[in-house]
């Protein structure tokens, strides 16, 4: 697997997760190499993949000359996106980039196949590599480890988890939670995240530093999960992780109508929000029907435990690269 970052939470949750299953059909040498950002010890580290059965390539959009150095040394090549790398994230100015575009039609076009997060980069990889073979295998949740266990505390206590490329989201909550402090002063607003975030104008937060240990009691203590995107071309390619996390851990869920989250929240009885009033109200509503919620988010767990998994998608994962080993 050739990616940015061997532990970090694309590989961990799309890869690792998968070994256990990769090993049963015999892909029992699974290996990592993080991309160097050199340009030489780049192309040394490609001509070490020679006797590789599949690389895969994560996210990476690399140049003509570097992917035509990449492809020149290995048997197999898979690539794999979880999210719209095709496109600028809506934070960083005009989404549209020709470069990027450009290097993704290449990499779809040069890869013997293509593992996409969900439909609608399926349907991107297919608009630039028509007969690309190309099939989705969705991020996974491990629901051994993220399973219900509410903590006791007082008051509503209302979530975020993320990260540093994700925050730019929270503008489109800060005045539901505004009003929702209004209408029930005991609600608490907790984030979990690598460092506090400044976009939540107005509302006081309880930050707790994010942590692989601390992840799942942060998760279980909480009464509301928030999910919001802004609905844009990068957003709909979301995978939807976040909202997985809090339904395996059955805690009611609040998400905008953009992309995958649309159909997690259906299988999930989670709720939808596209706007300030129906962000407001569906936290006001977890808030007055605690228990209702709760049951609702129970049932929830069983659908996202039927369709995104680890037992369900790593099959998934492991028939694609098993079809590129031996064939």
């Amino acid at each position: 697997m050739l990616c940015d970052d061997a532990n970090g939470p694309v590989v961990r949750h799309r890869f690792r997760t998968a070994e256990a299953t990769l090993r049963a059909i015999d892909l029992d040498d699974i290996r990592y190499a993080e991309i160097p950002k050199r340009l030489v010890a780049r192309i040394a580290l490609f001509r070490t993949l020679r006797d590789a059965d599949v690389v895969v390539l994560v996210r990476k959009l690399f140049t003509w000359a570097e992917l035509k150095a990449l492809r020149g040394s290995v048997r197999k090549l898979v690539y794999d996106l979880d999210d719209a790398v095709m496109f600028r994230d809506p934070f960083r100015g005009e989404p549209v980039s020709h470069v990027r575009r450009r290097r993704f039609r290449h990499t779809v076009k040069s890869a013997d196949a293509v593992t996409a997060g969900n439909e609608y980069l399926l349907a991107r990889v297919l608009e630039d590599a028509p007969g690309a073979f190309c099939r989705v295998v969705p991020t996974p949740i491990d629901t051994d480890r993220y399973v219900p266990g509410h903590t006791k505390h007082q008051g509503f206590r209302v979530g975020w988890i993320g990260s540093r490329a994700t925050r730019g989201y929270l503008p489109l909550v800060a005045e539901p939670l505004r009003r929702v402090i209004g209408e029930r002063p005991d609600t608490v607003v907790a984030v979990m995240a690598d460092a506090p975030p400044s976009q939540l104008a107005g509302v006081p937060f309880e930050f707790t530093p994010w942590s692989e240990e601390g992840e799942v009691p942060f998760l279980q203590s909480l009464d509301a999960g928030l999910m919001p995107l802004t609905d844009d071309e990068f957003s709909r390619g979301k995978c939807g992780f976040k909202l997985l996390q809090y339904l395996a851990c059955g805690v009611p869920a609040v998400a905008s109508p953009v992309g995958v989250c649309i159909d997690m929240c259906a299988e999930g009885e989670g709720r939808l929000a596209g706007s300030a009033d129906e962000w407001t109200n569906a936290l006001l509503a977890i808030a007055a029907d605690p228990e209702a919620a709760r049951v609702a988010a129970a049932r929830g767990r069983t659908g996202v435990a039927e369709r995104w998994s680890v037992r369900a998608v790593s099959p998934k994962m492991a028939t694609v690269l098993g079809a590129m080993a031996y064939a």
